[in-house]
């Protein structure tokens, strides 16, 4: 008679540690929810420096380009400049 009891105190023990220690328990769904939000935090940023890069390209478009953006990359690219004018090399900025 004592069997049942047990069976029933087994099952329901193991079902309760796999609910808040196992692979999908709630420990390991605070773990995936904190992982998630830094993952949209880098998705934002990523999309913010996509609009950037966007917009430079939009500034370079072939029928209405940007005199001002164009001088700056070819002025990067060539490393020329005017007279009296001193052109200092920048390092690219780490990402983050």
């Amino acid at each position: 008679m004592l069997a049942i009891p047990v069976i029933c105190f087994a099952v329901t023990g193991y079902f309760g540690y796999s609910g808040i220690f196992g692979e999908r328990g709630l420990l390991a769904w605070q773990d995936s929810s904190a992982k998630l939000a830094i993952k949209q935090q880098e998705l934002a940023q990523l999309r913010g420096e996509r609009m950037a890069l966007q917009h430079r390209i939009s500034l370079l478009d072939g029928k209405t380009i940007d005199p001002d953006l164009l001088d700056e990359i070819s002025r990067g690219v060539l490393f020329q400049g005017r007279p009296g004018e001193v052109a200092v090399p920048r390092d690219k900025p780490a990402p983050h």
